[in-house]
């Protein structure tokens, strides 16, 4: 009888190691938990504008990003961004023979969300990836009052929708930490063309993340 219920005993112990094991093993299964990954990071780079000034030498800007990514399985990933550009903005018109002229930066602060898909190869991980969202511009405007004849300045914002395409890569340098280069190519729909924005254009990124 003793004999019995200690091969009972031994049988239920071992049924919960069993079970403690698999639980265990599927918590640490590193397949599983690359099935989701979220990474934070930001990026900095240069920007230069589709609209170029003919006769003028090329006009280039700044470009910053925060953004929180989140991976599916190693090659979908959902992110979603919030940056800013900036770029010089020049205006010159005449009110009653009174000549203006505006020599300042424009920018624009988007806020998007984009989807892709990415590929890893060794601790390389090319990209490509599409999105749009809301756009607020900003730029500085030059408005005549007739009555004192005189120039008021001020700031003028909209916002307008704007969509992005991006190819980059990933570089892991540790588990948690990884580099990334990308190029994006930003469309703002609907823009003023007299005076040019100059916010549509290509930049080029720089960006570091955290695996969180």
């Amino acid at each position: 009888m003793n004999l019995s219920i200690l091969k009972k005993i031994t049988l239920i112990a071992l049924v919960f190691l069993s079970i403690s094991y698999t639980v265990k093993a599927q918590a640490s299964d590193p397949v599983k938990e690359r099935n989701w990954r979220i990474d934070f990071g930001g990026a900095i780079g240069l920007f230069a504008p589709f609209d170029q000034v003919a006769g003028e030498p090329m006009l280039l800007g700044t470009t910053s990003q925060t953004t929180v990514q989140f991976n599916y399985k190693k090659q979908f990933f959902g992110r979603v961004q919030l940056g800013e550009t900036s770029v010089g903005y020049k205006s010159n018109t005449t009110f009653n023979g009174i000549n203006s002229v505006i020599d300042a930066n424009s920018n624009s602060i988007n806020l998007g969300l984009g989807f892709g898909y990415h590929r890893g190869l060794g601790n390389w991980e090319p990209f490509i990836v599409a999105g749009l969202g809301p756009s607020l511009v900003r730029h500085p405007q030059a408005d005549i009052d007739a009555a004192s004849n005189t120039v008021n300045y001020s700031n003028d914002s909209k916002i307008y929708l704007y969509g992005n395409i991006g190819l980059g890569v990933n570089y892991n340098l540790s588990k948690s930490i990884m580099l990334l280069l990308e190029c994006q190519a930003t469309k703002i729909s609907n823009l003023p063309k007299t005076p040019s924005t100059h916010l549509s254009g290509i930049s080029a990124l720089i960006n570091v993340k955290f695996a969180l």
